[in-house]
């Protein structure tokens, strides 16, 4: 059983991306499918592929870091397929990474591993909490690309330049210590056992590229930035609900916060070669940002879209957060609206409230334009990859605004 090859049509520019959005076609061969053969078969071909499912991970994840996702030994996809039944959760949430190419359902979800990451996360023996995650994703940035630097240069060696390597590692301490961990101190490990050992599976390049790796990481943690977010503003709407205005202004003061860590993970990621990044983004297409439900989940949180919006490709590739905002799912703008005439309400600490909200949609603005700036940078006039125009794409997006419907001074 071949893996899954993308093709893509070169009119109008490169291949798309995971980071911004292409609507140039893109043909997928695949999944292209051969009798699977019986387990006994499978082990008799491949004889020192271990039998336990945690054991046959660290293999494909070893060849992996080797050939990139997008290419893998049939033998080693056969053997994963075989996984399938297996009733652990860990396995289902690996081969949903794994195999997504494999079955042509290629996407930001899988590219991320986000299944795997929120198992993790979910789990008593794991990660206590979002920014603990956080912070362990980027320790491995830095554990990885200190790692790479201490081995001797190859000929067809792709890593950074000194100079380029010290700042990634600045940005990515700094991020580090914004989630928790004192600067200077030890970087966080990840928890013993078996949640620590599939932590260790949830990078799963589809390159050899060096650069996607840090990459990667630094989309799964805004993933977790943008879903602390989305609770934040969804805990400032219950509030408002209750009338505790100033319980909704502390929560929108996080997440005004958070803006902090967003905004680092673009100095991490402006570290990229543009080079680098055109060389692995031509097996990324089919998952892209735009297909993010953390961020759409954010910004309906803040209130809900207009009608254009809301039948854009913004929304259309997030069906599932499209139907909640569409069933009528509960914001803050709409909480705004109904208490703000309330005399009762009215006073200092609305004034106090009224500015955390307005820096929360200064702060999206600044975090936009620094997104369409990068993209730019990276992507010049190539499309995306999640079938927009790219750069025109995000520019328009500029003109959106989080809480349009509120009469704020933005």
């Amino acid at each position: 059983m071949a893996s899954s090859t993308i093709e893509p049509t070169r009119a109008g520019g490169a291949p798309g991306c995971p980071f911004a959005g292409s609507r140039t076609a893109s043909r997928i061969s695949g999944p292209r499918r051969t009798p699977v053969p019986s387990a006994a078969r499978t082990l008799t071909a491949v004889p020192d592929l271990p039998a336990d499912a945690l054991g046959l991970a660290r293999v494909v994840s070893r060849q992996v870091r080797e050939s990139g996702k997008h290419v893998l030994p049939p033998s080693l996809l056969h053997a994963m397929v075989l996984l399938r039944g297996r009733p652990d959760r860990f396995v289902v949430a690996f081969l949903d990474c794994l195999l997504d190419k494999h079955d042509g359902r290629f996407h930001n979800r899988t590219y991320l591993a986000l299944g795997l990451l929120e198992l993790i996360l979910a789990d008593p023996r794991g990660v206590p909490d979002r920014e603990r995650l956080s912070a362990l994703l980027m320790a491995d940035v830095i554990r990885h690309e200190t790692a790479v630097a201490a081995t001797p240069p190859r000929a067809d060696d792709d890593r950074p330049d000194a100079r380029t390597l010290g700042a990634r590692l600045a940005h990515a301490r700094r991020f580090v210590a914004e989630c928790g961990v004192p600067e200077g101190a030890a970087l966080p490990v990840p928890p013993d056992g078996v949640v620590g050992e599939w932590f260790a599976m949830t990078a799963q390049p589809v390159s050899v590229v060096h650069d996607e790796y840090f990459f990667l990481r630094a989309l799964q943690c805004h993933e977790l930035v943008f879903t602390g977010l989305a609770e934040n503003v969804v805990g400032a709407t219950a509030a408002l609900r209750e009338g505790d205005v100033r319980s909704a202004r502390e929560q929108v003061e996080r997440a005004v916060a958070a803006f902090a860590k967003a905004a680092l993970l673009f100095r991490v990621v402006a570290t990229m070669r543009a080079a680098a990044f055109h060389r692995f983004r031509e097996f990324t297409q089919g998952a892209s940002a735009i297909q993010s439900e953390a961020y759409k989940r954010f910004e309906i949180a803040c209130g809900r879209p207009s009608t254009e919006r809301l039948r854009s490709d913004a929304f259309g590739n997030v069906a599932a957060v499209r139907a909640e905002a569409l069933a009528g799912a509960d914001d803050l703008s709409s909480a705004y609206l109904a208490a703000r005439p309330q005399p009762q309400l009215d006073g200092p600490e609305w004034e106090r409230f009224d500015a955390a909200v307005v820096e929360l949609e200064r702060r999206h603005q600044r975090w936009k334009t620094t997104h369409f700036r990068l993209a730019a940078r990276m992507l010049g006039d190539a499309a995306g990859s999640g079938y927009t125009a790219g750069v025109p794409y995000l520019r328009q997006c500029l003109e959106n605004r989080l809480f349009w419907r509120l009469p704020l001074a933005a």
